[in-house]
């Protein structure tokens, strides 16, 4: 579920079901299929930037936040990427 965010400044994404992400151990695969760099790594939060800016906040409950994305449809094709990535029933 993709939503912008109260302020205007990001797009919000949920996941449906109640999830669980161990930011620590998608930090590679994430930052090399997005292809973007880190900039926070930490158990509680990851942070990715790419070279145009983009930014991609990734909390261990699975929210996601996308700033600074031309328009919905970038923001919405990054979540579908992490979507199947971070709730994956193998994970």
């Amino acid at each position: 579920m993709l939503k912008l965010c109260s302020d205007g400044a990001a797009y919000e994404a949920k996941p449906k079901n109640k999830t669980s992400v161990d930011i620590l151990s998608i930090t590679d695969e994430v930052k090399e299929v997005l292809k973007m760099k880190v900039r926070v790594n930490l158990p509680a939060m990851l942070i990715l930037e790419g070279d145009d800016g983009r930014i991609v906040n990734i909390f261990p409950s699975g929210r996601l936040l996308l700033r600074k994305f031309p328009s919905e449809e970038a923001a919405e094709s990054i979540t579908k990427i992490l979507s199947s990535l971070l709730y994956s029933k193998d994970r």
